[in-house]
């Protein structure tokens, strides 16, 4: 730990690491004229005795390195130094493995931990620093070291339902879970929001660190307690190695970054150890919102739409306006590529508000020609729907277009309104004020709760399309899913829901579904995602 001080009464100055002996200890005012700076406290490392003289010159001489790094006196003004001292047991930091420029970073970036407001643990800054030391002090010592990042799951589910308060007392709870699960010599601080950083030492193979990030998510996994309140969280961990990973602090902290996102991707409560691959894939993912974001500027985007149509009449109903982006040199690229790299980089939200007004546009033009389309749907994203002008920004659309806002539809995933549910309500609410149909999507592919679905204002169900294509399949499969359509649609209907189910591309299939009482459906045995034009011609044909 270092402090640096000027005028007469200035602190000391320690340099000290763990783990080395001392071999000596020399006070050194640090003197511009007739008036002192500081007082430097030098604690110099000997590991054989034989060189006891070279080692004390080699450390007076580092020490001077230092302080003209860190002081910077008046040119031309000596800085003097008073003579060794008796050795003193406090464990040094050893000046002789930094060169120059280094010395001068320790000298002055040492510091004493800032403590986070919310957790008290060391600050984001302080970790950083506190990274390239040890990095600086593992290269000396031939060890590695891991850098562990420490995303809580769905936090945000939490701090809106119980609000902020107790939100800061979960993270506290979490912090002190750190703390416990960790060995000594290990430092864990805050990051930002629901996020921590844990450094952990003498990491010496890969399975080391899986084996101590593991303990980590074990202990997080245990149930907490606030007031009357159990609550169970999981947190993804992205996870990075210096030597074998990173040869820096920087390098190590963007890849368990990139780790990180791996695991989120993969679901929640994933740990994942960086691996080149991930890298290429994390450029590949970084080209691809590079040019989405170009696509977005030059009109590469557009809509295609599918139809929709009512079992028992065989009569078109509707359509759902799917997004699609052909590229001027690799074509048509899927939305199962872009869309998860819209999301994550926010796109999602510019992009789902364009679409949402094409498609009240689209409706304004089909309607002037005169034809009958029924209602279109459109799909919303969870960052789209959690904004607090989302109501806004459909009203504008409507009101825009000048279209009957009962013929659009807003498509959210069950995951979507099942998150945050009192909000989920207020909002549904008020687009059920405006006019506007609402259906949930992928249903029965999340988890619900009967209690608050019977009180979400939503209009559709749609059974998913996994469930759908095991209906024309031999054995329990088959079984398994017409139960489970049997049962959303009896579901459906009890809360006065229309039900629809998608994916649907065989006559068996339909046939179960007409069985089973399902209402609606759509899939390519009646028509696939076609562009504005086609999806006009088709319904004139039909």
């Amino acid at each position: 730990m270092t402090h640096v001080g000027r005028g007469p009464a200035a602190p000391e100055v320690a340099l000290f690491a763990a783990g080395t002996t001392p071999l000596a200890v020399a006070t050194l005012p640090i003197m511009a004229g007739e008036t002192q700076l500081a007082t430097v406290l030098l604690a110099d490392v000997r590991t054989r005795p034989d060189l006891a003289e070279a080692r004390r010159s080699a450390a007076l001489d580092d020490l001077r390195a230092l302080v003209e790094g860190v002081l910077q006196p008046p040119a031309g003004e000596p800085i003097t130094a008073s003579h060794p001292i008796a050795p003193t047991p406090r464990p040094p930091i050893d000046l002789r493995h930094h060169s120059g420029s280094q010395r001068r970073r320790v000298g002055s970036s040492q510091r004493a931990p800032r403590p986070d407001p919310v957790t008290g643990l060391p600050d984001r800054a302080f970790v950083h620093l506190e990274t390239e030391r040890r990095i600086e002090r593992a290269a000396v010592m031939g060890q590695g070291l891991a850098l562990a990042i420490v995303s809580l799951d769905r936090f945000r589910r939490v701090n809106d339902s119980l609000g902020h308060a107790l939100g800061d007392v979960l993270l506290r709870q979490v912090a002190q879970r750190l703390l416990s699960s960790i060995d000594d010599g290990d430092l864990a601080g805050r990051r930002s929001g629901d996020e921590f950083i844990v450094l952990l030492d003498d990491v010496r193979a890969g399975v080391s660190a899986l084996q101590r990030s593991d303990r980590i998510q074990q202990a997080i996994r245990e149930p907490f307690h606030l007031d009357a309140h159990e609550i169970v969280l999981t947190a993804g961990i992205g996870v990075a190695r210096y030597p074998d990973d990173a040869p820096d602090a920087a390098t190590l902290l963007r890849y368990a970054d990139i780790a990180l996102h791996q695991a989120k991707n993969e679901g929640p409560g994933r740990l994942k150890l960086f691996d080149a691959s991930m890298q290429q894939t994390a450029r590949e993912r970084l080209d691809l919102e590079h040019q989405l974001r170009e696509a977005m500027r030059s009109g590469q985007l557009s809509l295609h739409y599918q139809p929709k149509y009512s079992i028992a009449t065989r009569q078109l109903v509707g359509a759902e306006a799917l997004l699609r982006w052909k590229h001027p040199q690799r074509g048509m690229i899927s939305p199962g590529r872009f869309i998860p790299v819209a999301e994550d980089s926010g796109l999602i939200v510019p992009i789902g508000t364009w679409a949402l007004n094409e498609v009240a546009r689209q409706c304004k033009r089909w309607s002037d020609a005169g034809l009958e389309y029924g209602r279109v749907s459109v799909n919303v994203s969870g960052l789209q729907f959690v904004r607090h002008d989302f109501v806004g920004t459909v009203k504008r659309a409507v009101r825009a277009a000048s279209i009957p806002p009962e013929r659009l539809e807003l498509e959210l995933t069950e995951t979507i309104v099942m998150g945050e549910v009192e909000q989920a309500i207020v909002r549904l609410s008020a687009l059920r004020s405006l006019g506007v149909r609402v259906s949930v999507d992928d249903f029965g592919t999340g988890y619900s709760s009967l209690a608050y679905l019977q009180k979400l204002p939503v209009d559709v169900l749609k059974i998913d399309r996994s469930f759908v294509q095991e209906l024309d399949r031999e054995g329990l499969p088959a079984e398994q899913a017409r139960s489970l359509a049997q049962a959303i649609t009896f579901l459906g209907h009890q809360l006065g829901l229309d039900v629809l189910a998608e994916g649907v591309e065989t006559p068996t299939q339909l046939e179960q579904l007409a069985n089973v009482g399902c209402d609606e459906v759509q899939g390519y045995l009646f028509g696939k995602p076609m562009p504005p034009d086609a999806f006009e011609r088709h319904v004139r044909e039909s």
